[in-house]
Parts: structure tokens; sequence; C-alpha cells
């Protein structure tokens, strides 16, 4: 069976179009969800005689299997793709927008909306979203509940726009008191002033030559003054808040570990962080029985993803985040490593963090490579990042958007389609960014498979070309989701493929 779509003069037009800023959906007020307005049998929402409804799940929850899969609550294969929330999360307010100090949680809820409905347009699904352990223990065992209550509202902001949430516990070279951040000035030995001006963009050479930043880490590591037992208590009280959130996927633990004074880098993994993996693993997976739970490797692997130098910690529902920076880095070998890693070993990976700034000209080729390699090893990915930085941390600008709102170009990189949900097995799928041309197939299970289609990317009219083989197979385009489902018989051998 051969379908084809064309879609340029036969979509709603704009102002048709009813998805709000929060992302929820009225489908049943325009001509997606029936095709009636427009009188054509050929118009959108696609070539099935009875147009396929969208799934709204229950949750954000999903299972690991062997081999590092992720499933959904209907058996399909999923990977996630989105964004970090990012840099404006490390300083106060530690949000990623823009807020006044007496902001009312009303219209804390609506700025948070504005700011999450943005990346559903743009194609994402996931947020991992840093969380600060100063913020939110600014004094020890003082806990300040109006940052831990914007960050649920900011949950429900995201999933209420069909973001998953990774909630990510983010440091950097420790704390503010030596331009980065994270850790409570009250887990500093001799803490000095808070400073995010690191000069040259070279804060993370910190984790090597500055002594006090060194000698931190061996302080937590070796739980002098409890400070392990702290982090516990920390991510209890997260734990308590969060893990039922219908929003929230995973837990991460700790974002880029520094390793101390330790001579042998790979030796100290072995002996000393995944001990300490180990045993905050074993509490979340106590606290949160349905969520995944991610760990990262230590700072100076983020220049080059090294899976097979580091063990998997004992667990369960584990994600291995590595990151990578740098376009010197050969993606797809890198990538393949950790894909191969992840279904020997039997947990997902999620590339949690990759970017680049607007002066290197090699890094939108550099991330076209790794959207490539995450399509075809089917693994998940976070790009670092997007927030509104009104002042830059340390300098970095890697955000999607600038401080007043305009598109910056490593948006363009990343916004393209892409197959999230799989109702079967062997998927595949390819994107041709130059020629504007994509492909897909899978042997389906009988469940509905779908495929992301950037608003941002294709417009309210969606690809201009859809064709699908299989017998009894059959498509609807939603744009007003970004979304192309697919039905098809259990058993049935699909293609599809579509032009921009």
């Amino acid at each position: 069976m051969v379908v084809g779509l064309g879609c340029s003069d036969a979509g709603p037009a704009q102002d048709q179009q009813t998805e709000t800023e929060t992302g929820e959906q009225t489908g049943d007020e325009t001509g997606d969800e029936t095709g009636d307005e427009t009188g054509d049998e050929d118009a959108r929402p696609g070539a099935c005689e009875t147009p396929l409804a969208a799934i709204e799940l229950a949750d954000a929850r999903l299972r690991l299997v062997s081999g590092g899969e992720l499933r959904d609550a209907l058996d399909r294969r999923v990977v996630m793709r989105g964004l970090n929330t990012g840099n404006r999360n490390k300083t106060a307010p530690f949000v990623p927008f823009p807020i006044t100090a007496s902001i009312s949680p009303e219209d804390f809820s609506l700025a948070a909306d504005a700011y999450f409905g943005r990346m559903r347009d743009w194609g994402m699904d996931t947020a991992r979203m840093p969380f600060s352990w100063a913020a939110l223990e600014p004094v020890r065992d003082v806990w300040d509940e109006q940052y831990l209550d914007r960050y649920e509202l900011m949950v429900d902001a995201a999933w209420a726009a069909g973001l998953r949430v990774i909630v990510d516990f983010h440091q950097d070279i420790w704390s503010e008191n030596y331009c980065g951040d994270g850790f409570p000035t009250w887990a500093v030995a001799d803490p000095g002033a808070p400073w995010h001006e690191c000069p040259d963009q070279q804060w993370g050479f910190k984790y090597f030559t500055n002594d006090d930043v060194r000698g931190a880490f061996d302080r937590f590591f070796a739980n002098e003054d409890q400070l392990v037992d702290e982090f516990h208590d920390m991510w209890i009280k997260v734990a308590e808040r969060l893990a039922d959130h219908p929003g929230v996927v995973a837990l991460e633990i700790v974002n880029e570990p520094g390793w101390g004074t330790a001579d042998d880098v790979q030796q100290w993994k072995l002996d000393v962080l995944t001990p300490f993996h180990e045993g905050i693993i074993a509490v979340l997976n106590e606290l949160a029985p349905d969520l995944l739970i991610a760990y990262n490797d230590v700072a100076i692997d983020a220049v080059g993803v090294m899976p097979n130098a580091y063990p998997r910690p004992e667990g369960e529902r584990l994600i291995y985040a590595p990151h990578l920076y740098g376009e010197f880095v050969a993606p797809s070998k890198k990538l393949g490593e950790a894909a191969a890693f992840g279904r020997s070993a039997d947990v997902h990976v999620l590339l949690g963090e990759f970017g680049f700034q607007p002066s290197n000209l090699a890094g939108p080729a550099w991330v076209g490579e790794i959207a490539d390699a995450v399509d075809a090893e089917r693994i998940s990915a976070t790009m670092w990042e997007y927030s509104i930085n009104e002042q830059l941390w340390n300098y970095e600008n890697f955000s999607m958007i600038d401080a007043a709102g305009n598109e910056q170009v490593m948006l363009e990189s990343w916004v393209r389609p892409w197959l999230r949900a799989v109702g079967g097995s062997e998927p595949q799928f390819q994107w041709d960014a130059e020629a504007g041309t994509g492909s897909a197939s899978w042997v389906s299970d009988g469940e509905l498979t779908e495929l992301v289609m950037p608003r941002r990317r294709f417009g309210a009219a969606g690809p201009s070309v859809v064709e699908i083989t299989g017998d009894g197979a059959c498509f609807t385009l939603d744009m007003d989701r970004g979304e192309l489902r697919v039905a098809a018989p259990a058993g049935t051998a699909v293609s599809l493929s579509f032009d921009l």
C-alpha cells in the first residue's frame, strides 16, 4: 500500500492553531481531528479513513528492559530528546527565565507555561532540569520551600507542555565560591565570596589546577563533616516532593563530579565513585521505585565519552548519562561506543549534554553528526541549553535564544524530525537535513508509532509529501502536536518517507 499526502495547500491556516502556551491541546475544535473543516478527503489529518487519535499517557514513566531499551505504558520502544534548562538555573533565583523577587505563584506558572511551551514547537519531549542544592538548603538543615515550590511548578508546566522531566542535581567546580555552582556554601571548608565570571571560559580547568576545588571533592567523597549523609538527606527531600509527580521520568544523581586529588582517575572511579553511586542509587530505588536513575561520569570525560572505562554500578533502572563537547571528538564513534556499552550493561544511554556557542562555525555540522548518531543508535539526548540569560554565566553563550528571546544559530541544528515511540521492532530513522528528506522503517506490533515533525521546522502545513508502504498501514498528520502517527497490523513491515 502506498499513500501520498500533499500538504502545501491543504493544511489549516495559522489562525486555526489552538495549541496554548502551556502546550494543552484543543483538537476537538479544529479540523485536525476530523479533517471535516477543509472539505477535502485528501487533506489532513491524514490518510487513515478514521483519523488516529493522539495518545495521552497518564504519566512520563518509562520502563527499562534488557539491552537498555526504554518502553512506555504501551510497551513501545521510546527514546527521549530535548534540552537542558541551562545556565540561568545556576544562580539566584535559580530558574531558567527572569522573574521578579515578589512574583506570585500564579504569575510564575504563567511564565513557566510560556517558557516550556516553546519547546514543544521545537519538537522536544524532554527537559533535563538542573536543580541547585545551594538554593534548596542555603543553611544547613534549613530548606527553602519556596525554591522547591517553584521547581515543582516548573515540572507542572513542563508536563502540561508534553515534556518529561529529568531532575538533575547540577554542580560545576563545586560551588559559586569558586565561580561554579551547585553545592551550598556551608559545604565549603573555607568559603570566599561567590562569583560567576571565570576568565576566558576556562572554569573547567579548576578540576585540575585549583587546590580548593580538588580538596572540596576529597572532603565530600570521604564523607567529612557527614557531607555524603547530608547529600542523601537532600535527595530524600527532593524525592519526597517529586517522585510521585506524573511529569518526572528520572532523577540524575550529580552532574560531572570531580575526582579531587586522585592521580589515577580511572582507578578512583572504581574505588570511590562507583560505591558512592551505588549508595545513593539504593536510596533512590527505594524512594522512587518507578523512576529511572541517571549516573554521570567525571567532568574530564565530557570531552570524550569513555563508557568502557567506567563500570556499571549496582542498581535498578539505570541511565548512563555521559556528555560530549568539542568538535574534535568524532560523534559517531564515541556515541557508538556508548550505545554498545548500554546494550551490554542493560542501561539506557542519555547524551545528557552537548552544545556549542555562536562563534563556533563548525558547531552546526557537529551537532548534525551527533543527531545522526543518536538516530542511528536509538539513544536519548538533551542539548545544552535553553534559558533566558540576562547575564552570561562565566561568559558562556550556549542558549537556544538570547536575552531578548531571539533564536540563536544553535537551535537550527537541533530542531529536526525524529522517531520518538515505535509500536514494533527493528526501528530505523534517517533525516537528510540538506535535502530536507526523511525516512523510517519498523515491523509493527499493532501499537501506534509516533514521529515528531517540529512546527519550528515544518510550519503549520507539515511535510509536503508523506509516503507509506505496508499492507494496512496508514497515518495521521497532526501539526497541532507536531506529530505523525502511524498504525499498521501486527507483523507488517512499514516504510515511510517524507519531504520538507
